[in-house]
């Protein structure tokens, strides 16, 4: 029996064994109780709140797309404001929002320029708004006035609502032209309103998409915003993601820009000029010149003219008529000269 019992050192070497096995293994279940509160608090840490009132329905890369695309529209429409109002404005983008619409409602002040417009081929209605603020001075600027703000807001009249209704007309065609890489729109005014509480786009708690602008007319400032409710860009949410936009050639203008472009250089005009030829004159033969006298030139009937367009020789050509009038006709176009 005394050979079956284990020496001091033995029982403290099995001791020693049995401790390093449980912190392998992990904790015991008393200490892992004790740790319990610790584990669930970095656990916790994991959590996010989720608001089922109020759910976002646009990522953050999807909210960064649209910043990027109406700070776009907002330099556009800045310099067709300038235009209309023959005076410089600026507008800039402040903040691309989630809000449920009655949350939007409670933020557009009472009178405002209210535009309420359609997006065809998408379905539903999104709203264009100006608050008072600036809406007046834009309204002055535009029937000659200097400019000045309205002493005491109130609601537009028949003729100033058909005065904003143009500038809103100038805001979606920019609108227009930012979204014509994403999907192509067709903005059109459905109704104008001054009291929100009077347009209905979607149910009370239905999310929808706020951007507002500043807009500065020399000292004035003033706002507008743009209300765009989920259920109307749904069919197009895929398509808003800043990688698609690079990888699919966003930047690239498509066939129907294109086919805008070469119209309109159909008709640009340019100045053209034919050199017929030169000579070398005297001060005495030049001041000697009479009704009659011939003067002959460098060139002969067989040469081609040189036919100028911006100063840059581009075409050559011979002399004749059509038509009973003085004409040419292209002979050659010296390529190298277009692409200088």
């Amino acid at each position: 029996m005394a050979e079956d019992l284990l020496s001091q050192g033995e029982i403290d070497a099995l001791m020693a064994g049995l401790a390093s096995e449980q912190t392998e293994q992990g904790p015991s279940e008393a200490e892992a109780s004790e740790d319990a509160p610790v584990a669930l608090a970095k656990h916790e840490k994991k959590i996010k709140r989720y608001d089922f009132k109020r759910p976002d329905r646009f990522s953050k890369d999807q909210l960064r797309m649209i910043e990027m695309m109406h700070e776009s529209f907002a330099r556009h429409f800045g310099a067709a404001l300038s235009t209309t109002i023959r005076t410089i404005a600026e507008v800039k983008i402040l903040s691309v929002k989630q809000a449920t619409y009655a949350e939007y409602v409670t933020t557009v002040p009472n009178p405002s320029a209210i535009n309420v417009f359609s997006v065809d081929p998408l379905k539903g209605n999104c709203i264009l708004e100006f608050t008072p603020s600036i809406v007046f001075t834009i309204i002055d600027r535009i029937l000659g006035g200097p400019g000045n703000p309205m002493a005491k807001e109130r609601e537009l009249t028949d003729i100033e609502q058909v005065i904003v209704g143009k500038v809103a007309i100038k805001a979606l065609d920019s609108l227009h032209d930012v979204w014509n890489r994403v999907v192509v729109l067709n903005p059109e005014i459905k109704a104008k309103e001054t009291n929100i509480q009077f347009v209905q786009l979607v149910a009370p708690n239905e999310m929808t998409l706020v951007i507002r602008f500043e807009i500065t007319v020399k000292e004035q400032k003033g706002e507008m915003s743009i209300c765009l409710p989920y259920l109307v860009l749904e069919p197009v949410i895929p398509k808003l993601s800043t990688h698609s936009w690079f990888t699919t050639g966003g930047n690239t203008a498509d066939t129907k820009t294109k086919d805008n472009l070469k119209a309109r250089l159909k008709h640009t005009m340019v100045p053209m000029s034919v050199k017929v030829g030169k000579s070398i004159l005297s001060t005495r033969e030049l001041i000697d010149l009479k009704v009659g006298d011939v003067i002959k030139l460098g060139t002969t009937v067989q040469d081609d003219l040189e036919i100028f367009v911006e100063n840059r020789c581009v075409f050559g050509g011979r002399p004749g008529v059509a038509h009973h009038k003085k004409a040419v006709m292209i002979t050659q176009v010296h390529e190298s000269s277009l692409f200088e």
